[in-house]
């Protein structure tokens, strides 16, 4: 029988990483988050982010071992793990496994939280809750109302520095003000500007370069 705390640093992993994966999977149509794993540009930033960003930040004992249960997983998992599947409740999740891990000098994990807030730009209110843009998700949001309302106010096309000001500052999408965190707002900044001038996977495709 494996560890309970590689099994538990796996299960950890694996929420982590469908919570980075949803929105760029949605956002480039990837159906699955299998298939964002296996993108041959979506595939090495994230290799990249979990060497650098995210494995630093699991307890030692176990880890190898666990990261590559949870990579296996997350690239062979059926078609069930859908990314839109991941999409209502995001925010909360984000809230409770990525928020904490932002820190300095982490572009993986910024552009990460950049691509949710591009994903989520522009969300309306319906009767039966609140509609992403028709092309990309054509069920309602029923979950997380405060924030999805945050974002409701927010729109893709505004000025890189005004949408990462504004982003970060709204307490009802985050439980509080983002931008004490160090370099979050220089850095979120340079990533919806390279997004919105390069496209996402362009903007993916030089993270780390």
């Amino acid at each position: 029988m494996r560890e309970f705390s590689v099994v538990n640093t796996e299960v950890l992993l694996r929420a982590r990483a469908e919570c980075l994966l949803a929105p760029v999977g949605l956002l480039t149509g990837r159906e699955t988050v299998a298939d964002a794993m296996n993108d041959p540009l979506i595939r090495p930033w994230f290799g990249h982010m979990l060497q650098r960003e995210l494995m630093p930040q699991l307890p030692e004992e176990g880890r190898d071992e666990a990261v590559i249960a949870a990579c296996r997983y997350l690239s062979f998992k059926p078609a069930s793990l859908r990314c839109e599947d991941l999409v209502d409740g995001l925010t909360d999740a984000y809230r409770l496994h990525i928020l904490p891990l932002l820190g300095p000098d982490r572009p993986g994990l910024t552009m990460a939280l950049a691509a949710l807030i591009m994903l989520f730009c522009g969300v309306r209110r319906a009767e039966d809750g609140f509609r992403l843009p028709k092309e990309l998700m054509d069920r309602p949001l029923q979950m997380d109302e405060r924030a999805l309302t945050g974002f409701s106010r927010l729109s893709w096309d505004m000025q890189a520095d005004s949408l990462a000001y504004a982003a970060l500052a709204d307490v009802d999408i985050w439980g509080r003000d983002l931008r004490t965190e160090p370099g979050l707002t220089d850095g979120l900044t340079d990533a919806l500007w390279s997004i919105q001038l390069n496209g996402l996977m362009g903007a993916i495709g030089g993270c780390y370069q």
